[in-house]
Protein backbone atom coordinates (compact mmCIF):
# COMPACT_ATOMS: atom_id res chain seq x y z
CA UNK A 1 0.00 0.00 0.00
CA UNK A 2 0.87 3.55 -0.65
CA UNK A 3 0.31 5.93 1.81
CA UNK A 4 0.84 9.92 2.02
CA UNK A 5 4.51 11.15 2.18
CA UNK A 6 2.85 13.99 4.81
CA UNK A 7 0.85 13.14 7.50
CA UNK A 8 -1.18 16.75 9.10
CA UNK A 9 -2.70 16.15 12.25
CA UNK A 10 -5.98 17.93 13.14
CA UNK A 11 -6.22 18.68 16.94
CA UNK A 12 -9.31 20.55 18.27
CA UNK A 13 -7.45 23.82 18.79
CA UNK A 14 -6.89 23.70 14.97
CA UNK A 15 -10.19 22.91 14.15
CA UNK A 16 -11.17 25.45 15.94
CA UNK A 17 -9.05 27.79 14.16
CA UNK A 18 -11.23 30.14 11.74
CA UNK A 19 -8.42 29.81 9.14
CA UNK A 20 -8.18 25.99 9.27
CA UNK A 21 -11.04 25.46 6.10
CA UNK A 22 -8.17 27.72 3.76
CA UNK A 23 -5.56 26.00 4.93
CA UNK A 24 -6.35 22.78 5.05
CA UNK A 25 -8.25 23.39 1.18
CA UNK A 26 -5.09 25.27 -0.28
CA UNK A 27 -3.00 22.02 1.27
CA UNK A 28 -4.88 19.69 -0.32
CA UNK A 29 -4.72 21.32 -3.09
CA UNK A 30 -1.53 21.75 -3.69
CA UNK A 31 -0.15 18.65 -1.82
CA UNK A 32 -2.36 16.20 -3.65
CA UNK A 33 -1.73 12.60 -3.05
CA UNK A 34 1.42 13.17 -0.46
CA UNK A 35 -0.77 14.56 2.15
CA UNK A 36 -3.16 13.15 4.55
CA UNK A 37 -5.30 15.09 7.13
CA UNK A 38 -5.71 13.56 10.92
CA UNK A 39 -9.10 14.29 12.49
CA UNK A 40 -7.46 13.96 16.28
CA UNK A 41 -10.27 15.49 17.58
CA UNK A 42 -10.94 15.02 21.63
CA UNK A 43 -13.39 17.73 23.01
CA UNK A 44 -15.53 17.40 19.99
CA UNK A 45 -19.42 15.99 20.18
CA UNK A 46 -19.98 12.93 17.91
CA UNK A 47 -22.34 15.12 16.00
CA UNK A 48 -19.76 17.68 15.26
CA UNK A 49 -16.89 15.52 14.55
CA UNK A 50 -18.69 13.79 11.80
CA UNK A 51 -19.63 17.43 10.54
CA UNK A 52 -16.09 18.14 10.47
CA UNK A 53 -15.36 15.21 8.91
CA UNK A 54 -18.05 15.09 6.06
CA UNK A 55 -16.79 18.82 5.33
CA UNK A 56 -13.25 17.29 5.31
CA UNK A 57 -13.88 14.66 2.57
CA UNK A 58 -15.76 16.84 0.36
CA UNK A 59 -12.51 19.04 0.17
CA UNK A 60 -10.40 15.61 -0.14
CA UNK A 61 -12.54 13.91 -3.31
CA UNK A 62 -10.97 15.82 -5.71
CA UNK A 63 -6.92 16.58 -4.43
CA UNK A 64 -6.07 12.94 -4.14
CA UNK A 65 -5.16 13.25 -0.65
CA UNK A 66 -6.64 11.51 2.14
CA UNK A 67 -9.07 12.09 5.34
CA UNK A 68 -8.26 10.24 8.23
CA UNK A 69 -9.95 9.99 11.42
CA UNK A 70 -8.35 8.90 14.64
CA UNK A 71 -10.11 6.68 16.67
CA UNK A 72 -13.34 6.49 15.53
CA UNK A 73 -14.08 3.62 13.01
CA UNK A 74 -17.67 4.66 13.33
CA UNK A 75 -17.39 8.27 12.20
CA UNK A 76 -14.27 6.89 9.13
CA UNK A 77 -17.42 4.54 8.15
CA UNK A 78 -20.13 6.84 7.69
CA UNK A 79 -18.01 9.66 6.55
CA UNK A 80 -16.50 7.56 3.70
CA UNK A 81 -12.99 8.55 5.01
CA UNK A 82 -9.75 6.80 3.38
CA UNK A 83 -8.39 5.67 6.60
CA UNK A 84 -8.67 5.23 10.59
CA UNK A 85 -5.82 5.76 12.82
CA UNK A 86 -5.91 3.34 15.54
CA UNK A 87 -4.57 4.12 18.97
CA UNK A 88 -3.45 1.57 21.78
CA UNK A 89 -6.91 2.32 23.59
CA UNK A 90 -8.96 2.11 20.82
CA UNK A 91 -11.23 -0.52 19.46
CA UNK A 92 -9.15 -3.69 18.09
CA UNK A 93 -7.25 -3.83 14.46
CA UNK A 94 -9.03 -6.76 14.01
CA UNK A 95 -12.39 -5.68 14.77
CA UNK A 96 -12.42 -3.23 12.61
CA UNK A 97 -11.00 -4.99 10.05
CA UNK A 98 -14.38 -7.21 9.21
CA UNK A 99 -16.80 -4.08 9.89
CA UNK A 100 -19.32 -4.48 6.75
CA UNK A 101 -18.92 -2.30 4.19
CA UNK A 102 -15.74 -0.83 5.38
CA UNK A 103 -13.47 0.80 2.43
CA UNK A 104 -10.99 2.53 4.13
CA UNK A 105 -7.01 1.68 5.11
CA UNK A 106 -6.36 0.57 9.06
CA UNK A 107 -3.27 2.41 10.35
CA UNK A 108 -2.16 1.67 13.91
CA UNK A 109 -0.03 4.10 15.96
CA UNK A 110 2.56 1.73 18.15
CA UNK A 111 5.58 2.52 20.33
CA UNK A 112 7.47 -0.84 19.94
CA UNK A 113 8.39 -3.37 17.13
CA UNK A 114 6.11 -6.00 19.33
CA UNK A 115 2.97 -3.73 18.96
CA UNK A 116 3.80 -3.33 15.54
CA UNK A 117 3.83 -7.11 14.70
CA UNK A 118 0.92 -7.29 16.78
CA UNK A 119 -0.76 -4.32 14.47
CA UNK A 120 0.09 -5.98 11.31
CA UNK A 121 -1.03 -9.55 12.48
CA UNK A 122 -4.36 -8.07 13.03
CA UNK A 123 -4.69 -6.39 9.93
CA UNK A 124 -3.27 -3.28 10.05
CA UNK A 125 -2.13 -1.56 6.36
CA UNK A 126 0.44 0.32 7.98
CA UNK A 127 1.94 2.03 11.03
CA UNK A 128 2.37 5.46 12.67
CA UNK A 129 5.45 5.25 15.19
CA UNK A 130 6.93 6.83 17.83
CA UNK A 131 7.82 9.58 19.29
CA UNK A 132 11.27 9.51 17.34
CA UNK A 133 12.48 12.26 18.90
CA UNK A 134 11.52 14.53 21.66
CA UNK A 135 8.75 16.84 21.46
CA UNK A 136 7.20 20.00 23.36
CA UNK A 137 4.13 18.22 24.32
CA UNK A 138 5.77 15.55 26.02
CA UNK A 139 9.16 16.86 27.28
CA UNK A 140 9.60 14.35 30.10
CA UNK A 141 8.96 11.66 27.94
CA UNK A 142 12.47 9.56 26.84
CA UNK A 143 12.34 9.22 22.29
CA UNK A 144 12.43 6.14 20.96
CA UNK A 145 15.04 7.75 18.30
CA UNK A 146 15.11 6.60 14.62
CA UNK A 147 15.87 3.00 15.84
CA UNK A 148 12.15 2.50 16.29
CA UNK A 149 11.06 3.09 12.82
CA UNK A 150 13.83 0.71 11.57
CA UNK A 151 12.16 -1.95 14.05
CA UNK A 152 8.71 -1.41 13.04
CA UNK A 153 9.66 -1.63 9.47
CA UNK A 154 10.52 -4.49 9.59
CA UNK A 155 6.37 -5.73 10.24
CA UNK A 156 5.95 -5.42 6.65
CA UNK A 157 3.65 -2.28 5.83
CA UNK A 158 4.27 1.20 5.60
CA UNK A 159 5.94 2.98 8.58
CA UNK A 160 4.74 6.79 9.01
CA UNK A 161 7.01 8.58 12.39
CA UNK A 162 5.70 11.05 14.30
CA UNK A 163 7.10 12.60 17.16
CA UNK A 164 9.51 16.07 16.75
CA UNK A 165 9.73 15.71 13.32
CA UNK A 166 10.67 18.77 11.92
CA UNK A 167 12.44 19.62 7.79
CA UNK A 168 15.72 19.10 9.08
CA UNK A 169 15.43 15.76 10.91
CA UNK A 170 12.80 14.51 8.42
CA UNK A 171 15.27 13.13 6.58
CA UNK A 172 16.92 10.43 9.10
CA UNK A 173 13.22 9.49 9.48
CA UNK A 174 13.15 8.14 6.14
CA UNK A 175 16.80 7.22 6.15
CA UNK A 176 15.40 4.66 8.93
CA UNK A 177 12.70 2.43 6.77
CA UNK A 178 10.14 5.84 6.69
CA UNK A 179 7.72 6.12 4.00
CA UNK A 180 6.50 9.17 5.45
CA UNK A 181 6.09 11.31 8.63
CA UNK A 182 3.53 12.73 10.86
CA UNK A 183 3.58 16.35 12.46
CA UNK A 184 1.56 18.84 14.52
CA UNK A 185 3.31 22.14 15.40
CA UNK A 186 5.88 21.66 12.89
CA UNK A 187 2.93 22.98 10.43
CA UNK A 188 0.06 24.64 12.58
CA UNK A 189 2.63 27.01 14.55
CA UNK A 190 4.32 28.41 11.37
CA UNK A 191 3.28 31.73 9.92
CA UNK A 192 2.19 30.00 7.32
CA UNK A 193 0.99 26.26 7.84
CA UNK A 194 0.33 25.80 3.96
CA UNK A 195 4.38 26.57 3.28
CA UNK A 196 5.45 24.90 6.26
CA UNK A 197 3.09 22.28 5.16
CA UNK A 198 4.74 22.39 1.11
CA UNK A 199 8.45 22.48 2.80
CA UNK A 200 7.88 19.09 4.73
CA UNK A 201 6.75 17.72 1.85
CA UNK A 202 9.53 18.99 -0.35
CA UNK A 203 12.37 17.56 2.59
CA UNK A 204 10.48 14.14 2.81
CA UNK A 205 10.38 13.57 -1.26
CA UNK A 206 13.75 14.46 -1.84
CA UNK A 207 15.23 12.31 1.21
CA UNK A 208 12.88 9.17 -0.52
CA UNK A 209 13.84 9.47 -3.70
CA UNK A 210 17.35 9.26 -2.00
CA UNK A 211 16.28 6.06 -0.69
CA UNK A 212 15.17 5.04 -3.79
CA UNK A 213 18.23 5.61 -5.75
CA UNK A 214 19.99 3.58 -3.05
CA UNK A 215 18.39 0.71 -3.42
CA UNK A 216 18.76 0.51 -6.94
Amino acid sequence: MNVPLLHVIVTDDVADSPEFPANAETLLAAGGDRVALHLRLKRASGRDFHSLAVRLRRAVAGSGGWCVINGRADIALTARAEAVQLGTGSIPVAAVRVLPGRGFAIGASVHSAEEARLSVSEGADYLVAGSVFRTASHPDRDPAGVALVTSCAEAGVPVVGVGGIDAINARQVVAAGAMGIAVIRAVWQEPSPVDAALGLLDAVSAAREQEDEGAC
